[in-house]
């Protein structure tokens, strides 16, 4: 397939590989930066497009890819939507629910394909998780405790100037931009919250509104717990997603926030835990993981399937977010709507 990028950041270049690995090719870039629009371009051998340009790519692309920081895509989204070109979009889809309303209206306006990128959702090893779970050879969900700690951006106030998370024009801190991954993992295996309960805090003087450790509580639909330990400022990498249920219990963990190398399971009927190793790396391998939603997104299109993380997800997602950041900020629980129930957007 012929796959337009807008926005060149380093996660571009992962996507523009992705399509290639699949048999297809770059038809153009798009970036407000020329030095990373130019990286891309000679990546992939295709022209550089200036932002009137755009537009004139879409005829001749079977889909596009946005990854711009999500304050800065809503005139791209249309662009790309005006043409009923299908669309790949980074997540969080936006930061406000005001952005969220209009990407929905876009959306309903020109009958939409929309894909998000919930990248870690089509990985291996999440996939034999979710696969075994789905299986109900754990019983119902009791406790679902996700943690992922890890040097990350701004830490100890280095790296600041790579990416735009550190940005004090541009970010919107982990609670936003790097939860909304555990959110669809969580809710893909047991379903939807009612409650929401979250503790946040940033270590950068230099950018307020960044905060890179957040601590959330959630009660589920059913009635079961749920944790996320989540920090880009700690100096030791390590992570966990556990799904602990009335029958058994699933743990996913490795070395590193994005790590999934350990896949070990018990049912009450086992003698013993039972594991799988997986080499399912992001840091080492972001490309895979990225590999693997388009993928997923290239054979929904030539199928005519819905995808799987459509952009109902992503809208959801940032509910989500912004009731925890809210509940934070007033200490307060928020009620939430439960997932997929975007009607009040």
């Amino acid at each position: 397939m012929k796959v337009f990028l807008i926005g060149c950041g380093d996660i571009a270049r992962h996507h523009g590989r992705a399509v290639v690995r699949l048999g297809g090719s770059i038809t153009g870039c798009f970036d407000i930066s020329e030095t990373n629009a130019k990286i891309v371009s000679e990546e992939f051998g295709c022209p550089i497009a200036a932002y009137d340009e755009i537009e004139s790519y879409m005829p001749g692309s079977d889909y596009a890819v946005i990854s711009t920081p999500p304050t800065k895509r809503l005139d791209y989204v249309e662009m790309v939507l005006r043409h009923h070109v299908p669309l790949y979009l980074e997540k969080p889809v936006s930061v406000t629910m005001e952005d969220a309303k209009k990407l929905k209206e876009l959306a309903e306006k020109y009958d939409a394909k929309i894909m998000v990128g919930f990248a870690h959702y089509y990985r291996p090893a999440y996939r034999k998780m979710l696969e075994l779970v789905k299986t109900g050879m754990f019983g119902e969900p009791v406790d679902i405790a996700f943690s992922r700690l890890s040097p990350g951006f701004g830490f100890h106030a280095k790296n600041m100037g790579a990416s735009w998370r550190t940005d004090p024009d541009l970010a919107c801190g982990m609670t936003v931009e790097s939860v909304s991954h555990d959110w669809k993992l969580i809710t893909a295996m047991a379903g939807g919250f009612d409650t929401i309960s979250c503790n946040y805090t940033g270590t950068l003087a230099s950018v307020p509104r960044f905060d890179n450790h957040t601590s959330i509580s959630i009660r589920l639909r059913n009635g079961a717990i749920g944790t996320i330990a989540a920090s880009w400022a700690c100096d030791i990498p390590t992570c966990s997603r556990a799904y602990i249920g009335t029958k058994g219990s699933i743990f996913l963990t490795g070395e590193g926030m994005f790590e999934f190398t350990n896949l070990t399971w018990k049912t009450e009927d086992m003698p013993y835990a039972e594991s799988i190793r997986f080499n399912d790396s992001y840091d080492h391998a972001t490309g895979d993981v990225i590999f693997y939603a388009h993928e997923s997104f290239q054979e929904c299109l030539r199928e005519g399937r819905p995808f799987e993380t459509p952009l109902a997800d992503g809208i959801s997602a940032l509910i989500y977010s912004l009731a925890a950041k809210r509940s934070s900020e007033e200490q307060i629980t928020v009620k939430v709507p439960d997932w997929g129930d975007i009607s009040a957007v």
